[in-house]
């Protein structure tokens, strides 16, 4: 069963670190691997979608849910799955579109519904990937009330980020920084809080519309990690600021 559940994770982060250079910066700063403390995923309340598809496949693997939270004045919900062996955590986000307006939830409908996760592990990485390409108009209309709206547009169930799992966020703040990477302004969780976190900006990738033109749109970003031993959990206020990071400038 674990080795099923890290085959999937390598593939998809095969996939992710192909568009998140700034990923690949850190796993090579690392000395070419890195503790993962976490990938995340982003999705949209429906029947058949969202949290209660997202969940059951990682369930599959082992993975449990540990963790509820909640974030109104973004209309999301979120949970968050640990594994018995000591694997990385899984969180995953939903956004609650009958909360947005009219023609917010009208332009969300475009995604089409969620197809059934596949058996093999390929295939199942492979789910993870983008909707068919956005209408532009639609993307920067919703993006004016859900960027996070804006983004399932663009990338559907492509994982969002990976995690590195550092003893000193400080330390890996600069190092990047230091490396060219652009990184965001501050830390989330001051000194001796059980968990600190900052971010790389997000990877900007070229997206194909449908009117077969194409744009550039802030995809992932590579997060970073400081836990207090025997905190398994999240902080609401800091995963709230850092779902901002996808974010157009």
């Amino acid at each position: 069963m674990s080795s099923d559940a890290t085959r999937l994770l390598d593939l998809l982060w095969e996939r992710y670190a192909a568009e998140v250079p700034y990923a690949r910066t850190f796993a090579q700063l690392s000395g070419g691997s890195f503790r993962n403390d976490h990938i995340a995923l982003r999705s949209l309340a429906r029947p058949g979608g969202g949290i209660a598809l997202f969940s059951r496949v990682f369930e599959r693997f082992g993975w449990k849910a540990a963790g509820e939270y909640t974030f109104p004045d973004t209309h999301l919900s979120a949970i968050y799955m640990s594994h018995p062996e000591g694997l990385p955590r899984v969180f995953i986000s939903e956004l609650l579109a009958d909360r947005l307006s009219p023609e917010a939830q009208r332009l969300l409908a475009a995604l089409p519904v969620d197809p059934p996760a596949p058996g093999s592990i390929e295939a199942l990485a492979g789910w993870f990937s983008a909707p068919p390409p956005p209408e532009e108009s639609a993307l920067l209309t919703l993006e004016k009330e859900s960027q996070y709206g804006a983004w399932l547009l663009a990338f559907g169930r492509k994982v969002n980020h990976f995690t590195g799992s550092v003893d000193d966020v400080e330390v890996w703040q600069r190092r990047m920084r230091e490396a060219g990477v652009p990184m965001k302004a501050d830390i989330e969780g001051a000194p001796g809080t059980a968990l600190r976190q900052t971010a790389t900006s997000a990877a900007p990738v070229t997206i194909r519309l449908a009117d077969g033109r194409t744009r550039t749109w802030p995809y992932a970003y590579f997060e970073i990690a400081q836990r207090s031993h025997g905190f398994d959990g999240f902080l609401g206020p800091q995963a709230r600021a850092l779902f901002d990071m996808t974010k157009r400038s």
